[in-house]
């Protein structure tokens, strides 16, 4: 087993977005509030605005935002990172949202998506993905939804955050800092 260090075991330093959790915009329903955050996803995409991958955090009343570009380009375990943000007190679920390569990382060409997983410490899980080419939707992809709740098997690479939260009795311990100007910044 490789050594871990505990004192920096994230070799990266994200920003963290808290805020209150409108039930307008994040409603309770599993496939209202999937729907809702990949909505927001694929506007952003249509505006021309590539969004960063994030990890969110929902609770009864507040939403936590993670940019976690960061820790996917220092070859972090983005995984080891969501299961302790599903280790927190009052976590409903865990979302992870935004672009992301498709397929092996050691393939030459792994075309783009926009992806929305959620999943809830019951191991349910909402998946909504489509394609992307030269920055657009490819229309001859629609969006594909996927959720357990239907049977679906759960796509490869994303969710089990919560049983191995659970499992390796993770938790997120954050450290704010300030970065000027008023910004805080986790590390």
């Amino acid at each position: 087993m490789a050594a871990y260090d505990t004192q920096d075991p994230f070799p990266s330093r994200i920003r963290v977005s808290v805020g209150i959790r409108n039930p307008a915009l994040f409603p309770q329903e599993d496939g209202e509030l999937g729907g809702a955050l990949y909505k927001r996803l694929e506007d952003a995409v249509e505006l021309d605005k590539l969004p960063r991958p994030t990890a969110l955090a929902l609770h009864a009343e507040q939403i936590t935002q993670y940019d976690i570009l960061p820790i996917l380009r220092s070859g972090g375990d983005i995984h080891r990172f969501l299961s302790a943000v599903s280790g927190q007190d009052g976590v409903e679920l865990v979302a992870m949202v935004g672009l992301v390569r498709m397929g092996p990382s050691k393939a030459t060409k792994r075309p783009l998506a926009a992806m929305c997983f959620l999943e809830w410490p019951d191991s349910r899980w909402w998946w909504a993905l489509r394609l992307l080419e030269d920055r657009h939707f490819r229309e001859d992809w629609p969006v594909v939804i996927r959720e357990a709740r239907d049977g679906d098997p759960r796509p490869g690479g994303v969710g089990g955050w919560f049983s191995r939260g659970r499992r390796e009795r993770l938790r997120l311990n954050a450290q704010m800092e300030s970065a000027g100007k008023g910004l805080q910044q986790v590390h």
